[in-house]
């Protein structure tokens, strides 16, 4: 590698290891509040909290913008270049994003919580969610904030607000396991630990702003809120629809396996699916801290380093994702039984299943975020629709045949689609040695 390729991998390993000791320590917190809410609520009212929780967080992220990619896209090269007017245009448009998907997901909720309260089974035990519970998705999305510390380099302070949400969450658990709190109370401890994420993400975004002398002088009032950059919002479209299509799907999927199953089926899938993740999770960590250098690559037209970056991270997930397979066949089955208290029988092979589904995602790590940099976000757009259009019938046939096996296969299957259509694009492209692809002026 060149001095260049060196200096690139240990800013990116560097930023990782920033968001990975956040997210390990949100990994192991929220391991603990899953193992304290079961005791505390039982596995069957464990499984409503959590079909609850799902119910908003699919609401807010089917409507969210994903604020921080167009403006890593397109900020990148004004931030860097001190164009201050252009560049807070762009900055107040990706709040308004946020926001605008805020109250959109609200509306989204409230009009369809009835019918999907019957759906999964809730509405007759429990009641329909509270509407002040609803209003918590208005707190969820901060994707400009997360954008900011990005762009300026901040990956130490990126993960300090998940990280106070999840202390806040495992301490109300270990709160409410002692109190006997019921599902009311763990339904306001989740607001709450929200809440602390979102103050805290915007607080340090705009105090990062306030110590930058880049980003002085910025205001929110008598000023312009729309950015013109040409092909902003194809981008926008094209990116959030995608992510939220992807984390629709993968919330979708548990209310699926609630609705044919159960909830103690849909807490048991969810759960193996969190063991399965969690152990690919670090390599995925590297995500967020790769785009932002394609970006830059791809402002300097670098399509070798580009090429070398993306071959080399590959190579070292081939060796990562075996280790995850061997960990998971070892320490999984014993983790989910500690966690649900449920026998290992029957558990290894959907273990065995989302672990080589959450192996198939990670391979997204390098592909994603190459070809978003390079404006193929619409490429791998149609891929995602194309993918649910088949995933979401198939799960639903297929855990009603095999049960749990059956959900485990189906997800496997719709990861390997959505993989393909990531990886066909890329071969095309390194054989033909030809990348390309530049934002709008």
């Amino acid at each position: 590698m060149n001095s260049q390729i060196k200096a690139l991998f240990g800013r990116v390993f560097r930023n990782t290891g920033y968001l990975l000791s956040g997210r390990g320590a949100m990994a192991v917190l929220a391991l603990g509040s899953t193992a304290l809410a079961v005791r505390t609520l039982g596995l069957e009212e464990y499984g409503i909290l959590l079909l609850m929780s799902s119910f908003v967080l699919s609401c807010a992220v089917a409507t969210r913008f994903q604020a921080w990619q167009p403006l890593l896209q397109y900020g990148t090269s004004l931030y860097k270049a001190a164009e201050k007017k252009p560049f807070h245009t762009l900055l107040r448009h990706c709040i308004a994003l946020d926001a605008a998907g805020a109250v959109l997901g609200l509306a989204v909720a409230l009009f369809s919580s009835v019918w999907l309260g019957h759906l999964s089974g809730w509405a007759v035990a429990y009641g329909h969610i509270p509407l002040w519970y609803m209003s918590v998705i208005l707190f969820m999305n901060t994707g400009c904030a997360m954008g900011v510390l990005r762009l300026a380099n901040r990956y130490e302070l990126a993960v300090l607000a998940d990280t106070a949400s999840s202390v806040v969450k495992f301490a109300g658990c270990i709160a409410g396991f002692f109190l006997s709190w019921t599902l009311r109370d763990f339904l306001v401890l989740w607001y709450g630990a929200t809440v602390v994420a979102f103050v805290l993400d915007y607080g340090l975004a705009f105090w990062v702003m306030a110590r930058t002398d880049k980003l002085r002088g910025f205001r929110l009032l008598n000023v312009p809120w729309l950015s013109q950059i040409r092909g902003i919002w194809r981008f926008t479209f094209s990116t959030s629809l995608d992510q939220a299509l992807g984390r629709l799907g993968s919330r979708l999927t548990v209310l699926v396996v609630g609705a044919v199953l159960g909830p103690e089926s849909a807490a048991i899938y969810n759960v193996t699916w969190q063991i399965s993740d969690g152990m690919a999770r670090p390599a995925q960590m590297l995500t967020p801290a790769l785009y932002p250098e394609l970006v830059a690559l791809r402002d300097k037209r670098d399509w070798t380093s580009i090429r070398q970056v993306t071959n080399r991270i590959l190579q070292a997930l081939a060796l990562f994702s075996a280790v995850v397979l061997v960990v998971a066949t070892v320490v999984g089955p014993w983790l989910l039984h500690v966690l649900l208290t449920v026998p290992w029988t029957g558990t290894r092979t959907l273990l065995l299943l989302m672990t080589v589904t959450a192996i198939l995602d990670l391979w997204d790590v390098p592909l994603e975020p190459l070809l978003v940099s390079l404006n193929k976000a619409h490429q791998i757009l149609i891929g995602r629709v194309v993918t649910m259009c088949f995933s979401l019938p198939l799960l639903y046939v297929l855990a009603t045949a095999w049960g749990m096996t059956g959900a485990g296969v189906a997800t496997l299957l719709s990861e390997l689609a959505i993989f393909l259509t990531r990886l066909i694009p890329y071969l095309v492209m390194n054989r033909n040695r030809m990348f390309e692809g530049k934002p709008g002026a």
